[in-house]
């Protein structure tokens, strides 16, 4: 090789030296498993810095991990399933304290059974918790004072609370399944402005999702099935959205407001439970577009009023409505744009009744007698096709 060959070579070998010398703000990979020397995880963590990756071959892992720097956690299952963090009966199993941390794919198990206990921790903002199992905790992930965090796609089942907000704020709970815990799949308390979306939140032993004290929260397109008491419970909170949901074969209450004011639970199927909504001590919610069939009571309502109660559809209810001590509305409050079939009218709208059979005389899609609903209670504007067949507008 010609002489200036190997001279050209070795300057652009310094070069490339000097340049990777010359970056020690360059993100790091570390690589744990009980096969190597680095064998344990917190210690993985102490060594690492800001930006670095830290992945975890699959093993069994008995220790405490409290994650304190912006560092991305990966559980890589090599052929013996996802890497186990094994709290041992004490503390949480994970604290993630630092903000923007990715913690993935992990089995965490074995928390403390003190309050707050979790497997997963999270004190800090702008995390991701994902693809991860939960089992055999005293809560499975626990939210507390933080904001911005995502929880998806985890599986939190066997615990005594699934996943767990408090005073936290802004976060997104999505695509997980919370089942099959001791008290509750997914709970809220003094957590506002979070989203909890097409999540799993059944076979618990008291309640699927459960907003305590909590106001701005939009709870929507989750499964709540089987649960033993409640499927959707508001205790003493306000202004939460509940939208589209399907609960269903909850033995007690399908979706229960109680001491809860100016919520919006539109637009749920609630099939199959003693109560599809009950309103106890509630006032100014809405309730529009649920679809409520086979259930002993379609709407239970004690000691509540001035509710907005209309375009829902009470189908083969043992009691559609029982109302005891409560007025409320069983039609909007203002007139309504919509269109049937084909024309657009403008009326006040009531609800849809399985059993109503008044005429229509002037083809507004409207019976011109009332429902009966319960006492001096009426429905002046029942539907006579199911709310489906209503367009609104505007």
């Amino acid at each position: 090789m010609p002489r200036k060959d190997v001279y050209g070579q070795l300057i652009l070998i310094s070069a490339l030296l000097l340049i990777l010398s010359g970056n020690p703000t360059a993100a790091a990979t570390y690589v744990v498993s009980p096969d190597y020397d680095d064998k344990f995880i917190q210690a993985t963590i102490n060594r690492a810095s800001d930006g670095d990756r830290i992945i975890v071959k699959s093993g069994n892992y008995q220790e405490n991990i409290n994650v304190t720097k912006k560092i991305s956690l990966i559980g890589l299952d090599t052929g013996n399933g996802k890497p186990v963090v094994d709290a041992g009966g004490y503390g949480s199993a994970v604290v993630i304290s630092s903000d923007e941390v990715l913690f993935e794919g992990f089995t965490v198990t074995n928390s403390g059974k003190l309050w707050k206990d979790a497997g997963i921790k999270v004190t800090s903002k702008d995390n991701v918790i994902r693809n991860n199992n939960l089992t055999g905790n005293e809560y499975g992930i626990v939210l507390d004072n933080s904001a911005r965090n995502n929880v998806m796609k985890n599986f939190i089942c066997q615990n005594d609370v699934g996943i767990s907000l408090y005073t936290s704020e802004r976060c997104t709970i999505v695509e997980n399944d919370a089942c099959n815990n001791t008290f509750g799949g997914i709970l809220l308390s003094k957590a506002n402005n979070n989203t909890i979306r097409n999540n799993n939140a059944s076979l618990n032993r008291w309640a699927g999702i459960i907003l305590g004290e909590c106001s701005d929260n939009t709870v929507s397109n989750n499964i709540v099935r089987y649960n033993e008491n409640q499927g959707i419970w508001l205790l003493r909170s306000s202004a939460n959205t509940i939208r589209g949901n399907r609960v269903r074969y909850n033995y007690i209450f399908g979706v229960r407001l109680l001491y809860s004011n100016r919520n919006a639970v539109t637009s749920n199927t609630i099939r199959n439970n003693l109560d599809g909504i009950s309103l106890e001590s509630s006032s100014g919610n809405i309730l529009a577009g649920n679809n409520l069939s086979i259930n002993v009571y379609g709407v239970y309502v004690d000691n509540s009023y001035n509710n907005r109660i209309y375009m829902n559809n009470l189908i083969n209810n043992n009691n559609h409505v029982h109302s005891w001590n409560s007025t409320n509305f069983w039609n909007s409050t203002e007139p309504l744009s919509y269109t049937y079939n084909g024309v657009t009218y403008r009326r006040y709208v009531g609800n849809y009744w399985s059993a109503y059979f008044g005429p229509d005389p002037f083809g507004y899609g409207l019976g011109n007698r009332p429902q009966i609903v319960s006492g001096k209670e009426r429905d002046y504007n029942p539907l006579k096709r199911t709310s489906e067949r209503y367009t609104l507008r505007g």
